[in-house]
Parts: structure tokens; sequence; C-alpha cells
């Protein structure tokens, strides 16, 4: 690592700069992939500390919804990653809480 790039790394950023980055990087970051697998879920899950028992209760209700349907069927590959933004955000948020509190403890 070259002296700039330490330089960089240790740039501090006040909480609500901090925050609005690591938002903005997971919406990039939900941009880019349009589909998650279940392990990939689970472990993002886990990082934002959502019990087990509560994510494997959220994807069995998942899944007993009918994908087959003709109206889950009708539905635009957009409208159903529209769905997750909610799931996304608070995802973001509690990754971000995470985040700013390795980089800012409290008191």
């Amino acid at each position: 690592m070259t002296e700039r790039e330490q330089s960089r790394d240790a740039e501090r950023l006040p909480e609500e700069a901090a925050r609005r980055l690591l938002e903005r990087a997971s919406e990039l970051e939900a941009a880019r992939s349009a589909e998650l697998s279940v392990a990939e879920l689970r472990a993002a899950a886990r990082e934002a500390g959502i019990t087990p028992s509560a994510f494997e209760q959220a994807l069995a209700e998942y899944r007993r919804t009918d994908p087959s349907s003709p109206s889950a069927a009708a539905l635009a590959p957009q409208r159903r990653l529209a769905r997750l933004w909610p799931a996304a955000l608070v995802l973001a948020t509690l990754l971000s809480v995470s985040v700013l509190r390795l980089l800012f403890p409290p008191i």
C-alpha cells in the first residue's frame, strides 16, 4: 500500500457523511446485482443482526407464495426488484449503523 493510499484510508468522515456514503454504496450494489442467492441473503441478514430463526421464517413465508401464479408471472423483473428495496434499505441501514459503531464507538 502506498503512502497516498494509507493517507486516504486514514481520512475520518463525520457520522452523517459516513451514513450517506454507505447508503449510496448499498444502492449502487443493489442496482448491480438484481438477484441474490439464499446464502448471500442469509449472510447479509446475519451481518445485520437478524436472527437465523427470523430469516428462516421470512424465507418460508416467501416460499409459500406461488411464484407460478398468473399475477406473479405477469410481474416484470424490475417490479420484482422494486419489492426488494425496502429490505435492501433496512439491511443498508443496519449495516451502516454497525459500521458507524465500529468507526465511532460510544463514549
